[in-house]
């Protein structure tokens, strides 16, 4: 039986996977300062050294699944920590699609792959949150994890924008919620195209690669779709009219969805391994049904 250890996962996508390995043929561990109910929970508090060490030295994992690794020195204190390890663990850490570019900053339609952003050749900058952005946090955090572990042992999937029925961005209600208090929008560059995931098929991609004898760095998504295509499904969802939500009469405005151009993400090498068994509306319509109704 193998040995799970979650590091953060207490919200949203990390309580969506653990509900998941909690019904695996594993042991779980939970490690984190903010305390759920589930088997094993440790609490720890990640950027302590001493907290890490101790964590590492009592017990012997076969996967480590980090959730709150968003920077050099988080990496640095987790690698120093698994040392404490007899046999080093697969090590899948969390990452985003984001360490490609800023959606609202490119200045072209683009199209990115896994070798758009080489982890080994990027040029650390060293600094923790909050003195670091959150993409090059998470660049940081690829590099140094990259260049100081064994490559052989090591996942990193790049999640797009995560939607669910648990979202706590809100996020994936955002449109509904103006259907439903009947409000008007013109959101700019509406056809534009974005990749999105979902928070199931997000956990069960980290469950592929906890089961299978896999390593590697992988986008994790859909195939790219409009923000108008995207709102029409919710249109059609509650039975609502797609003019009486988009009102070019009114001022442009942005929304959690806005690119300036295409930000589509390839998905190919993912998605060879483990084709999604639902499509992006039926998964979209199911976790709509989880909210209202």
């Amino acid at each position: 039986m193998k040995n799970i250890l979650v590091l953060g996962g207490t919200r949203y996508l990390g309580l969506e996977l653990i509900k998941i390995l909690n019904e695996e043929n594993i042991k779980l561990f939970v490690a984190s300062r903010n305390e759920i109910s589930t088997q094993n929970f440790i609490n720890i508090d990640r950027k302590n050294q001493s907290d890490l060490d101790n964590l590492f030295k009592n017990i012997q994992f076969d996967v480590v699944i980090d959730f709150i690794n968003f920077s050099l020195p988080d990496s640095e204190k987790l690698l120093n920590a698994l040392r404490f390890q007899i046999k080093l663990p697969k090590l899948i850490l969390i990452s985003t699609t984001y360490i490609y570019d800023n959606p609202l900053q490119i200045e072209k339609d683009s199209l990115f792959n896994e070798n758009d952003f080489f982890p080994s050749k990027h040029k650390l900058f060293g600094l923790d949150r909050p003195d670091i952005s959150y993409s090059n946090g998470k660049r940081d955090m690829e590099s140094y994890s990259v260049n100081n572990y064994y490559n052989d042992k090591l996942v990193i999937l790049r999640f797009p924008i995560i939607l669910g029925a648990n979202d706590y961005t809100q996020r994936t209600i955002f449109y509904s919620s103006l259907i439903k208090e009947e409000k008007s929008i013109n959101p700019r560059n509406i056809h534009s195209k974005s990749n999105y995931i979902f928070s199931i098929e997000a956990a069960h991609a980290i469950l592929n690669f906890v089961n299978e004898d896999l390593t590697g760095i992988y986008n994790v998504s859909f195939n790219p779709i409009s923000e108008y295509d995207f709102i029409s499904i919710i249109c059609d969802f509650h039975l609502y009219k797609l003019n009486l939500l988009i009102s070019e009469g009114i001022d442009i405005t942005n929304t959690p969805f806005t690119n300036m151009y295409d930000f589509k993400i390839d998905s190919t090498k993912y998605q060879t391994l483990f084709p999604f068994k639902n499509s992006f509306e039926s998964c979209l319509n199911r976790e709509l049904l989880k909210i209202y109704f």
